[in-house]
């Protein structure tokens, strides 16, 4: 047992030291100043154990120290070795599983436009791809940014392919100057080229590059551009002689360039349409069909003088191929008026088409007296042409898996190249809103030059009646039933002709009821209305009222189906990644 022991206290500062004093600074431990090499070693005098992080020159690393410190491990080289071999391995892997989904994707997308916008299987790859980038590109929907067609991108498209169409050396080869050194227009210079050495598929994608161009043209009249062609203005930011005050360019947009470094960033319109006219080869429709859009284009910028012009020389044209050797018992060149006498096979659908719009023209100018007679003579020259009923077969497409991959990998044919025009005009049932189009423009001209006389106001009358029943009637036709285009385009026939139908029988209402309130007001009119009877002026107010209500209520109903329609066509087309 171990022996109790008593507590002991001490006096207060025995255990100090008389002589300690405090230092300046203080002084470190003595067992941390040893050798870097004596602390693992053992010492009999050594208290307390020998750690390296409590010695301060271990602040200060040694050579050799350096060199473990950046020393690699044989494992940990190993592994180093195996995952750089790795990165490489899955890089080059991703990269070439990434290339070729971008190139499959490619191809896909360039084969989905070549069946929506085919091209001339001769042409080389570059330009049908180019080609068919520019006719994508006009389609509203497929320019997601913008939501409209961005002509500026579809004019550098269509611009590349024709330098390559044009150029001897790639697409152009056997593209020959005509005989006579080639035509020099003014303002245009040399036009036209002499094609008789291309197929007619090589013509036909020639003449849609320019028609292209020509349109994109026309939209980018006015804007501007810089010489490296990055961004362009529209002319409500450009300052002008007629904009003295131009609109802000918008947020994150460069400022308009100063006059002297600004370009327009296309060529003028008539210089593709006058190469189509002055082209040796394109059919007489194409022809036809440019020097037409050039009139309409002069017409729209407020040229009439030059329009005329071009419309005349649009009739040359179409005159030029009728196939008999007396055209003037075809047509009169100065009015436009198809003769009566004309026989059948010598009318063509050229003149038909260069006389409507002839007429139309006219009736813009209100030359109404010039309009009338040749839109009756094409009417009648409409009427009493032969007719053809032309069956509408639907292809049956094989949907088996074999045929899907044969469809797949065969290249779709290029469309047949459209008709010259220069054949025999044939009453189709397809062309039956062409003679509503007619008769509306006759009704609407005889009711407005009528005056007071009562006979023509009813013919008038009686004309846009029968063009609203005509083009009723053709929207039930299979031909045009089962083609949207046309029987979209037959409704809009038959909304002009509800509205002007119903814009006649507000006046004639309107001048009834004046009629009538001038009977009741009193006077000696009012005596002899009395004495014969009102009755039959409020029946008639009744009448023309209940008639007008009647084509109100038909427009209103067939504006909400083409409404309905349109909306319908807008939600598929958006629904889908791409529009062709």
């Amino acid at each position: 047992m171990r022996p109790p022991t008593r507590q002991i206290k001490l006096p207060q500062g025995a255990l100090k030291s008389p002589n300690t004093r405090t230092p300046d600074r203080p002084c470190p431990r003595q067992f941390s100043y040893r050798h870097s090499r004596q602390f693992l070693a053992a010492h009999q005098g050594s208290p307390r154990p020998q750690l390296p992080f409590l010695y301060p020159s271990g602040q200060h690393l040694s050579h050799g120290q350096l060199q473990r410190l950046f020393s690699i491990s044989v494992n940990h080289k190993k592994f180093i070795k195996d995952t750089a071999k790795l990165s490489v391995r899955y890089s080059i892997l991703i990269f070439l599983l990434t290339s070729c989904f971008s190139i499959a994707s490619l191809g896909i997308l360039s084969e989905q436009q070549e069946r929506a916008f085919p091209s001339p299987h001769e042409w080389s790859l570059i330009t049908r791809f180019r080609f068919r980038r520019g006719k994508w590109w006009q389609v509203p929907e497929n320019n997601e940014e913008e939501g409209f067609p961005n002509w500026a991108r579809v004019y550098s498209e269509l611009d590349y392919t024709l330098k390559r169409l044009e150029n001897p050396n790639k697409d152009g080869a056997g593209l020959m100057e005509q005989e006579e050194g080639g035509i020099l227009v003014p303002g245009v210079g040399k036009a036209g080229f002499d094609l008789s050495a291309k197929s007619e598929e090589w013509r036909q994608g020639y003449y849609e590059v320019l028609i292209g161009m020509a349109s994109a043209a026309e939209r980018l009249d006015g804007w501007v551009t810089d010489k490296w062609r990055r961004y362009i203005w529209s002319p409500e930011f450009v300052p002008s002689v007629t904009n003295k005050r131009p609109k802000a360019v918008l947020p994150g947009m460069p400022e308009v360039p100063d006059e002297e470094h600004r370009v327009p960033p296309a060529e003028a319109p008539e210089t593709f349409y006058l190469k189509i006219i002055t082209s040796k080869g394109f059919t007489t429709y194409q022809r036809l069909s440019a020097a037409l859009g050039y009139a309409d284009w002069l017409s729209f910028r407020k040229l009439p003088d030059s329009a005329e012009e071009m419309y005349r020389w649009a009739m040359d044209i179409a005159i030029a191929g009728l196939p008999t050797p007396e055209p003037s018992k075809v047509i009169d060149p100065e009015t436009g008026i198809l003769s009566a006498s004309a026989p059948k096979e010598a009318i063509t659908p050229n003149i038909i088409y260069a006389a409507t719009n002839l007429a139309t023209f006219f009736a813009e100018q209100r030359r109404l007296t010039s309009a009338l007679p040749i839109f009756i003579s094409v009417l009648r020259a409409r009427l009493g042409a032969d007719e053809v009923h032309i069956r509408t077969i639907q292809t049956q497409k094989d949907s088996s898996l074999i045929g899907t991959v044969l469809s797949l990998l065969k290249e779709p044919d290029y469309p047949p190249v459209p008709p010259s025009g220069d054949e025999p005009l044939l009453r189709k049932e397809s062309d039956r809103c062409e003679e509503a189009a007619l008769k509306n423009y006759i009704g609407e001209i005889l009711f407005a030059t009528a005056g007071s006389s009562p006979a023509q106001r009813k013919q008038g009358l009686s004309w846009v009646r029968d063009a609203v029943s005509t083009s009723k009637l053709a929207q039930s036709l299979d031909p045009i039933r089962t083609n949207d285009d046309i029987r979209k385009k037959c409704e809009q026939c038959e909304e002009v002709g509800l509205e002007a139908w119903g814009k006649i029988m507000t006046y004639l209402a309107a001048e009834a009821r004046e009629k009538r309130d001038a009977a009741t007001n009193g006077g000696l009119r009012s005596l002899l209305w009395k004495i014969r009877g009102t009755k039959g002026l409020e029946e008639e107010v009744e009448s023309l009222e209940g008639e007008e209500e009647g084509v109100t209520m038909r427009l209103n109903k067939l504006r909400r189906k083409m409404l309905k329609e349109e909306y319908e066509d807008l939600d598929r087309k958006y629904a889908r990644t791409f529009v062709f």
